[in-house]
């Protein structure tokens, strides 16, 4: 071999390492954002139980309070039980994306957009069923 196909030759190995290396982190990169999401999602969890059950003892300590206010943090609790079934679901598409084909990949990103709606969703009905419990609790319980 000449010594201009030797270097050629090394900078394509150089060159397949580096989009390996590329790939690895874009893989990492969304294995993070699912993770974190994760994190968030058992968060809001939590502090959606955590309404619910100040709501319910809310309602049933102040009688001004109606018992109907507890739908709002269990309709809250429900888009979140979803959320969290998306995620699994598109958990299981990855297991088997080698057998998918290229218009079911595609799919499955839009699939995983609509689920990062859900995410900031869930995010802002949390931060409204908060608002609405301190409502109650301060000015409809006094």
């Amino acid at each position: 071999m000449t010594k201009e196909e030797l270097e050629s030759q090394r900078l394509d190995i150089e060159f397949e390492k580096a989009i390996a290396k590329h790939d690895k982190i874009v893989d990492e990169g969304q294995k993070n954002i699912i993770k974190y999401f994760d994190r968030i999602h058992d968060k809001l969890f939590n502090f959606n139980n955590i309404i619910i059950a100040g709501s319910f003892a809310l309602s049933k300590i102040e009688n001004s309070v109606p018992l109907w206010t507890i739908l709002v943090p269990i309709f809250n609790l429900i888009i979140i039980v979803y959320i969290e079934f998306r995620m699994m679901e598109l958990g299981r598409f990855d297991v088997k994306s080698g057998e998918k084909t290229l218009i079911e990949i595609k799919d499955n990103r839009r699939s995983i957009n609509k689920t990062n709606l859900f995410s900031l969703l869930t995010i802002t009905t949390t931060f409204v069923t908060t608002c609405f419990f301190l409502y109650n609790l301060i000015f409809i319980s006094k």
